[in-house]
């Protein structure tokens, strides 16, 4: 027999074993959780009707002991309305109440009332309308209460109000020391109502009260109330009796109420009440698998009859997963094993061939990786040189273009004077040494600003400053002129606001905003604010006025150097430009943010200083 026949043989045996016995296991434990599922819903309505039943007998006690304790002989209808109405306020479930004579007539009553939210102490009772009250007379049981001795109970058939209540009818004979009365009292059933509904939320069941006639007076799905139930099976019980017992797709219970001859139903469906079935089948197929994994242990002593050949195969798989491709199978025999063995012997084959192709195509590969990555090199050096030249071209156009102008006005005047040596007088010769003064004034200043903007401030004394006082000096260096233009100053500091930084330059950034905003505001005035506090770990500082704002194109080039729109020739555009270096180097940001015609908004952000940090 080959081996796949062997292993089929073998795997049916070591499955079908355990399978029979799974099924009778789970057949045992489904029998025993039905009688313990039975059990437990018949203990469940058993409860529920006993306290329903209790419940019935306190208010009927109640009516009984309020009749006991009066004597009802030669009452007027005065005293009789009297005597209702102290049966009417013995129980809260009590709707309506009225007394009959011997022959079914009213003497007195019915007493109820319409608007009970009118009446706290009566806050609540059931509402009854004035035809609840006719049916209540009409829907007495008189010919079986006429036949009771004194003191029973007749109940009547239920029904529902106008309210949407169930209310069942109970008549009292009274007949003693020659008085012969018939107390007729209505009692609201939204108690029994309460409980069903409560058990029915609470356990996703149907549950329900049935009369002696298979009505429903009390049902948790209030649309079949005063229904009759399907006829396909029981829902009543003997007074006492209880049932339980499986009806189609339900577990029914059953238990009844010994005081009126009612019946307490619970309905579960099965799929449900069977759920704990289920899962214990689930954990008894569990255990099968176990037993079958058992099952397949043992099967390993059938394998060692070929392990001898398997050994062979794993020592060869061994070898070739430690890279040794040169390892070999020996063939024995034409079974499944020689031909796994063959086709293991042509894979490494394979294998082999297709390592010294990769090896092949490794070296190729990382040759031309090391050429490509020579000529990025060169490719990079170039491509910075270019930048280099590039920004140098720039800034000497910037620095030609602006030393320029000046230097024309001092050629200029110099050349004036020269031609007007001999008729110049002493005035107008020291305006044109003046003029030749401030061109030369510019073309240093000029100088000075490039300098400052291109190399590191060999003098910056970085220490633990105080920033409001950084902000105040900046801004007393050009308060006057703020004011003479109108400009309005408002302060919002955060105290005790500390930074590591240079004092001079962070208030020369400071200075830079502020003149910017001074020049937005200079024609119409206006509102400069002045803001700094914590956010999180830095500090925030914004400077905001309501000046002329800035176009989308001239606020995406505020920071750049050389860039300005003032119209005042001794402004070089590198303000900013070394205010956002400034800032850069005391480890911050510098922001702008801007509108036509609504103002602009600079942000400084510096770092906090943290603990243990020193200048």
């Amino acid at each position: 027999m080959k081996l796949y026949h062997q292993l089929v043989v073998f795997v049916l045996f070591v499955t079908v074993v355990p399978l029979v016995v799974g099924m009778a296991i789970i057949s045992a434990g489904e029998s025993r959780l039905r009688q313990r599922l039975v059990e437990s819903r018949r203990l469940e309505v058993a409860a529920l009707s006993a306290g329903m039943q209790q419940w019935l007998r306190e208010q009927l006690d109640r009516i009984a002991r309020s009749l006991g304790m009066l004597d009802l002989k030669d009452l007027d209808t005065r005293e009789l309305e009297g005597v209702v109405r102290i049966v009417y306020k013995s129980s809260e479930a009590v709707t309506q109440v009225a007394m009959l004579d011997g022959d079914g007539r009213p003497v007195a009553g019915p007493v109820f009332i319409e608007h009970p939210e009118k009446y706290p102490e009566y806050a609540f009772r059931v509402p009854v309308a004035s035809e609840d009250s006719k049916l209540f007379l009409a829907k007495l049981p008189l010919d079986l209460a006429r036949r009771s001795s004194h003191g029973s109970m007749v109940v009547g058939l239920a029904r529902l109000c106008s309210k949407g209540v169930a209310v069942v009818p109970v008549v009292v004979p009274y007949r003693k020391e020659g008085a012969s009365y018939l107390v007729a009292v209505e009692l609201s059933l939204a108690e029994l109502q309460r409980r069903v509904e409560q058990v029915a939320a609470a356990r996703q069941w149907v549950a329900w009260v049935a009369d002696g006639n298979g009505r429903y007076v009390v049902h948790s799905d209030e649309s079949l109330l005063l229904k009759s139930a399907p006829g396909d099976g029981a829902v009543t019980v003997e007074a006492g009796g209880r049932r339980v017992f499986f009806r189609g797709d339900s577990l029914v219970a059953l238990a009844g109420i010994e005081t009126v001859g009612w019946t307490v139903g619970l309905v579960q469906q099965s799929s449900e009440a069977l759920s704990q079935i289920r899962s214990n089948r689930a954990a008894a197929l569990s255990l099968t698998g176990v037993m079958v994994l058992g099952l397949l242990i043992a099967g390993a002593v059938f394998t060692r009859r070929i392990a001898g050949r398997l050994t062979a195969l794993e020592k060869g798989a061994a070898a070739l997963g430690r890279g040794e491709l040169t390892a070999r199978v020996p063939v024995r025999g034409s079974d499944e094993i020689a031909s796994l063995a063959r086709s293991f012997n042509e894979m490494a084959t394979q294998l082999e061939a297709a390592r010294q192709e990769l090896e092949q195509w490794n070296r190729q590969l990382e040759q031309k990786v090391q050429e490509r990555t020579r000529e990025l090199e060169i490719a990079h050096r170039r491509l910075l040189e270019t930048s280099k030249l590039a920004a140098i071209g720039q800034l000497g156009a910037g620095v030609a273009h602006e030393i320029n102008n000046p230097m024309v006005g001092i050629l200029g005047n110099v050349q004036l004077m020269m031609l007007k040596n001999d008729s110049m007088d002493g005035p107008a010769r020291m305006e044109l040494l003046r003029k030749v003064e401030a061109a030369a004034r510019r073309c240093r200043e000029i100088v000075q600003n490039l300098l400052r903007f291109s190399e590191q401030d060999v003098e910056a004394e970085h220490a633990r400053i105080n920033l409001e006082k950084v902000l105040r000096d900046a801004y007393s260096l050009t308060a006057q002129q703020l004011e003479q233009l109108g400009i309005e100053v408002l302060w919002e500091l955060e105290p005790g606001l500390e930074v590591m930084g240079d004092h001079r330059q962070l208030m020369r950034v400071f200075l830079n905003i502020i003149m910017n905003a001074r020049t937005a505001m200079k024609d119409s005035g206006g509102r400069l604010t002045i803001r700094a506090g914590r956010q999180g770990d830095s500090i925030r500082v914004e400077l905001i006025d309501t000046g002329k704002g800035m176009q989308p194109e001239v606020l995406d080039r505020v920071f750049e150097p050389f860039f300005t729109t003032k119209d005042v020739w001794t402004n070089t555009g590198l303000g900013l430009s070394v205010a956002y270096r400034i800032i850069a180097d005391h480890g911050g940001n510098i922001e702008a943010e801007s509108e036509p015609d609504k103002g602009s908004r600079f942000i400084v952000t510096l770092p906090v200083i943290r603990e243990g940090e020193r200048a």
